[in-house]
């Protein structure tokens, strides 16, 4: 079932224009179809395109429901190459990331990440899982700065290898994901410093965009 993001979505007919209605006409979705529309804040609907025009076209939604969200995920991934960066992104939007905050660190590859580009992968990647929540996707300067955003989250842990193999977190949880090459010594003794909490993924060293998919689906999915 293909998928529609709005900004506002509502009962009745809704109009699709832009870029979301182009989809419309490339995957050949004809009257008659349904389609799951969202507006990333947990409302949705199971629609039927009535009309598919070139410049607009309608689909009627006949109820909208709001979704629970029963955890929160927020991402804290040290910058690494924008490719990777733009995979992991729409993969942890999939799962059900909440948060994702990149950050530079010691040894991050300072990219110039297009945070636009971040949103509308992650944008891609609610419509096409059906997930009514978009993460929120904001860049930050600074390491200090990432740890100030991590004190709202009941959980606060960092991925490092060797550290407890964990498997249950609180439901609302932030995890630090190191860039290629890993943590320093001084970032790891920060992040003990503030009472953050080591995790291991298991033997071999993962890439970071790994990493982001493992720590994503084993605190979503378990």
């Amino acid at each position: 079932m293909h998928g529609i993001f709005l900004e506002e979505l509502k009962e009745g007919v809704n109009s699709i224009t832009g870029e979301e209605n182009r989809h419309l006409k490339v995957k050949r979705i004809n009257p008659g179809e349904e389609v799951f529309l969202t507006d990333g804040r947990g409302n949705y609907c199971i629609g039927k395109i009535l009309e598919r025009n070139r410049e607009t076209s309608r689909v009627l939604c006949p109820q909208v429901k709001r979704a629970e969200k029963k955890k929160v995920l927020a991402l804290f991934p040290a910058i690494f190459e924008r490719t990777r960066m733009e995979w992991a992104v729409e993969k942890a939007a999939e799962l059900g990331a909440s948060f994702i905050f990149p950050f530079p660190s010691a040894r991050s590859q300072f990219e110039k990440l297009n945070i636009d580009r971040l949103k509308k992968k992650a944008v891609e990647a609610i419509k096409q899982s059906h997930n009514p929540f978009l993460p929120q996707i904001s860049l930050l300067a600074s390491l200090q700065e990432a740890l100030e955003r991590a004190e709202d989250f009941a959980g606060k842990f960092f991925l490092h290898r060797g550290e407890e193999k964990l498997r249950k977190f609180p439901p609302s949880s932030a995890f630090f994901i190191g860039p290629e090459g890993g943590w320093t010594g001084e970032e790891v003794e920060v992040f003990r410093n503030r009472f953050l909490r080591g995790v291991g993924l298991g033997e071999t060293v993962l890439r970071a965009e790994t990493a982001c998919v493992s720590i994503s689906s084993l605190f979503m999915l378990i």
